[in-house]
Formats: structure tokens, C-alpha cells, sequence
């Protein structure tokens, strides 16, 4: 009677595999996924209220609520694929490799990247100053991840690699700074 109730296709053994193999790591895969996503966001909107009390850049407060919220995502991510059986020295071998081809396949970028980190933080001129920069000279518009752009007296936008200006001359014109700064 028992074989009757069996279908022939499909052994009863394999449903009860399949079910403890794709159930349970699947759902806790997909809740780390959702926790990890409102997390980010409950986090990267908590800074950006936090960092409106301070005197902090925008450009600054910008990257830095971009920072948070890719590292728990990131962290969720890694979450995840612990949770699927993926092992961490697995995933650790392969962003590395993929890290290591990225990084020459961009270094003129990731040079821009890091020299833009390097103005936000440092500051050596602010939106509103009115520098030169080997041949250009304007005012301040943006300091961004990759480019600094400045308006020229012509009213022409000028972007220069953020790499450019951290190694070359930089000519602050602005003549005053408020003392507080």
C-alpha cells in the first residue's frame, strides 16, 4: 500500500534532501539579504542626519554615507554566501584576484579616486576659491571622487583629473578665509 502512495519518479529520500538543502539556507540567505539591505539604509540615513550638526564638507558627508552603506552590504553579502556553504578562504582568494586585476586594469581612475579622498580630507582649497592649476584659472565649483571642476571667467567649465591636482602647483587666489576655518 505504501508504494502505491509513492510516486515512481521521485524516491521520497531526494524530497526530504531536496527540502533540507534548498529550504532553510535559501530563506536564511534571503532574510540576511533583506536585514543587511534595511541595516545599510537605516545606517547611511542615521549619518547623514547626524553629519548635518557639524560643519562637515557635503562632498565629504556624501562619500562617507557611501562608505558605510557599501561596507554593510558588503558584510550582508559575505553573510550570505556563508549561509549558502560558499567557504570564506573561497571567497577570500577570489576578491583577491579579482581585486588585484581590477586595480591594474583602473589605476588611472583609482589614482583620481585617491587623490580626490586626499582633497576632500585635506582641503587645501573649498568650493568658492579661485585657484590656478598649470594653465586654468576659475573658481571652485566641485571637488568630486575623480575630477575637480572649475568655471572660468569665460564662464567654460574646466574638469581636471584629480590626480593633476594633487601633484602639480596649485595657486590659491582666494585672499581671505574666514577665521573660524
Amino acid at each position: 500500500m505504501e508504494q502505491l502512495l509513492q510516486p515512481r519518479w521521485w524516491p521520497p529520500a531526494e524530497w526530504a534532501s531536496l527540502a533540507g538543502s534548498v529550504g532553510p539556507p535559501t530563506a536564511r540567505a534571503i532574510l540576511v539579504a533583506v536585514l543587511a539591505w534595511l541595516v545599510a539604509r537605516a545606517a547611511c540615513s542615521s549619518f547623514e542626519r547626524a553629519s548635518l550638526r557639524t560643519k562637515a564638507d557635503a562632498s565629504l558627508r556624501l562619500l562617507v554615507g557611501r562608505v558605510v552603506y557599501l561596507a554593510i552590504i558588503g558584510l550582508g553579502a559575505i553573510t550570505i554566501l556563508g549561509t549558502l556553504g560558499v567557504p570564506l578562504s573561497t571567497l577570500v582568494t577570489a576578491v583577491g584576484v579579482i581585486g588585484i586585476a581590477i586595480s591594474l586594469a583602473l589605476q588611472d581612475i583609482l589614482k583620481n579616486f585617491f587623490a580626490g579622498t586626499y582633497l576632500l580630507f585635506e582641503r587645501p582649497f573649498r568650493i568658492g576659491d579661485e585657484i590656478s592649476i598649470k594653465e586654468h584659472r576659475g573658481v571652485v565649483e566641485t571637488i568630486g571622487i575623480r575630477t575637480t571642476a572649475l568655471r572660468t571667467a569665460d564662464n567654460v567649465e574646466v574638469l581636471i583629473p584629480n590626480a593633476t591636482v594633487f601633484s602639480d602647483v596649485v595657486l590659491n587666489r582666494t585672499h581671505e578665509r574666514p577665521a573660524d576655518e
